[in-house]
């Protein structure tokens, strides 16, 4: 898994786990119900929409000439070179 997620965003990164690990638990729990199935289905795309999300939230820095966004451990962006500014919401 850690090699299917080395060149995505971190919002891309969130998904994936979030829907490992939602499937794996809606399996789980489904299975007890006769709908493992089911269950993992759901379980995955709750734990992708969720997983999306939070990772979107823990990028707090953003580059002021691109608009791309940035975990808080990026200082200059990528992209261009410029310094990152913190996100105010």
């Amino acid at each position: 898994m850690l090699f299917l997620l080395a060149g995505c965003t971190p919002v891309q990164k969130g998904a994936g786990v979030g829907a490992v690990a939602g499937g794996a638990l809606g399996g789980i729990i489904g299975s007890q119900s006769g709908s493992g199935g089911t269950g993992a289905a759901i379980g995955a795309a709750v734990g992708g929409i969720t997983g999306a999300v939070v990772a979107e939230k823990a990028q707090k820095k953003f580059c002021p000439v691109c608009g791309a966004t940035y975990s808080s451990d990026v200082v200059y962006c990528p992209k261009d070179g410029t310094e990152l500014k913190d996100k105010t919401e």
